[in-house]
């Protein structure tokens, strides 16, 4: 092979310091130039301070904390810029907003080429399947919900009942949440429940979990991870060998089978599914699939990590358990929505439970429109992306002061009795984002934690696996309660965050019968 010629090499180096100096001169006058920085070379490209960050879960994380130092807008990209601010956040979110979803970053969650709501770009299209959507999701047609919900803790209770008693929580809660969702999805559950029991993991769940950790990478190398999936593809047809990728796959085919005949009544359920519904109203059976796989994941992740978080907590809290427990048999330990939401315990800690974990922990970029905005007195010229997270106000230290400490009495009155009042605090509380992309799932959430943990305190007395360390806060950051002493603030456990936060460490505690 010949040497590069000089002069060819002299070109190659021309041009690409020409790219450079054009870059940053681009860069300083760019009216974001203003902007502080998160890190060096941020301004200059996503790979020097997002990227890295992203993909080792801790830009979430460490945002916030620079937020604090630098001010409500940072500059993390080359036209890119992430915001802290409660009143930015309606703005950009609100109902009739001209913001668009970033299509680099939620084109990822596109399942199969079909588009589904959280994948949906534009706004008209998305209006309209949120309509036809409301059939399942709205709170008047959640009740229908219940006994689904309610079948798969019922077996979960018993299942425990039939272990041991230390019960790791994360991986019992995503069991759970699994079978639940699949079932609500396809008309199926997965039969989670029964692996958890049996100390087994779903290759689809291990692949789900893959995915998120990966999602940094399907957003900023599209082109290299689709080669990818096409690869191991190809490898299976050709040698049978599995990839993680593959192995999910095939473990979950099943739901091909439902997509091919979506117009048969017959169903493993009596309950209304989710994809079955879709295709009633009109949708092409392909995208009802990509609505229902595309459920799969965030359905299962975010929820089941609250669950697991709420019973962390209360493990912790003997005499918290012990009035909820009487709480709930003062109503006869109902399993129905329109009851268990009136239990102020009960729903204090699970809005607790929600801002503590705060598992959604995606940021939601959005397109700055035509004509650009000033925000915080900095012009943002259109077409930059603006990106947050709701998961930041949850922990907002003067709406919630000591954020990483759960704590439900920051909803109830000193007595516990009832649920207080604070203006702040409600505005804060946003986790499932704001406007006409909020979360549809809400409803379904609060459900399946009102169930899941009321009939977990029926059941069983939660301890701590280990002896519990005293926690070292002050007496000023019991939040005032009148019956402080009766509460141990719990400390938020180490974390990693990517679509959906994921605790570092094991959580695991003892579960003993109360029958």
């Amino acid at each position: 092979m010949a040497p590069i010629s000089p002069p060819v090499f002299a070109l190659a180096a021309a041009i690409l310091a020409a790219i450079i100096i054009y870059r940053a001169i681009w860069t300083l006058a760019s009216p974001l130039s203003k902007i502080p920085n998160a890190g060096f070379g941020a301004a200059y490209s996503r790979f020097a301070w997002a990227f890295p960050h992203e993909y080792q879960g801790t830009v979430t994380i460490d945002l916030p904390k620079l937020h604090e130092k630098l001010g409500p807008l940072i500059r993390i990209g080359p036209a890119e810029v992430s915001f802290y601010s409660r009143d930015t956040y309606e703005t950009v979110h609100k109902v009739g907003s001209k913001f668009k979803k970033d299509p680099r970053v939620y084109g990822e969650f596109i399942q199969d080429g079909h588009p589904a709501l959280f994948s949906l770009t534009d706004p008209d299209q998305h209006s309209k399947r949120r309509r036809i959507m409301g059939q399942l999701f709205s709170r008047s047609k959640i009740t229908q919900l219940e006994g689904l919900i309610f079948a798969h803790v019922d077996r979960f209770v018993n299942k425990i009942h039939d272990s041991g008693p230390a019960v790791d929580l994360m991986a019992a809660a995503r069991a759970l949440e699994a079978d639940i969702i699949s079932e609500f999805s396809f008309g199926k559950p997965i039969q989670a429940i029964d692996a958890w029991a049996d100390g087994q993991e779903l290759a689809m769940v291990a692949k789900n979990d893959e995915k998120a950790t990966w999602m940094p990478v399907l957003t900023s190398f599209p082109l290299a991870c689709e080669l990818w999936e096409q690869f191991a593809h190809r490898l299976f047809f050709a040698t049978g060998l599995r990839t993680s990728y593959t192995k999910g796959l095939t473990e979950n085919s099943w739901k091909l089978t439902l997509s091919a005949a979506p117009e048969s009544e017959s169903s493993a359920t009596s309950f209304p599914n989710l994809i079955r519904t879709l295709v009633h109203s009109g949708l092409p059976s392909e995208t009802a699939l990509s609505e229902a796989k595309e459920n799969l994941g965030p359905g299962t992740d975010t929820t089941s990590a609250t669950l697991g978080h709420i019973l962390w907590a209360l493990a912790h809290n003997p005499r918290y358990q012990n009035a909820l427990y009487q709480d709930l048999a003062a109503v006869s330990f109902a399993t129905d929505m329109k009851t268990l939401e009136y239990v102020p315990r009960l729903q204090a800690c699970v809005k607790e439970g929600i801002r503590w974990a705060a598992a959604a922990a995606a940021m939601l970029p959005r397109i700055v429109p035509l004509g650009g905005i000033e925000l915080h007195g900095t012009f943002i010229p259109e077409g930059t992306v603006l990106t947050s997270s709701p998961i930041w106000y949850l922990h907002d230290k003067t709406a919630f002061p000591n954020p990483e400490l759960y704590d439900p009495y920051r909803w109830l009155t000193s007595d516990g009795q009832a649920m207080s009042e604070n203006a702040l605090r409600d505005r804060f509380y946003i986790p499932f984002s704001r406007g006409a992309n909020i979360c549809m799932g809400a409803h379904f959430a609060y459900l399946e934690l009102y169930l899941s943990i009321s009939q977990v305190i029926r059941n069983f007395h939660l301890h701590p696996n280990e002896p519990s360390k005293p926690a070292h806060v002050c007496a000023d950051l019991l939040l005032g309660n009148e019956d402080a002493h009766s509460w141990t603030p719990v400390p938020l456990p180490r974390r990693r965050e990517w679509v959906a936060a994921v605790p570092v460490d094991q959580l695991k505690i003892k579960m003993s019968s109360r029958l």
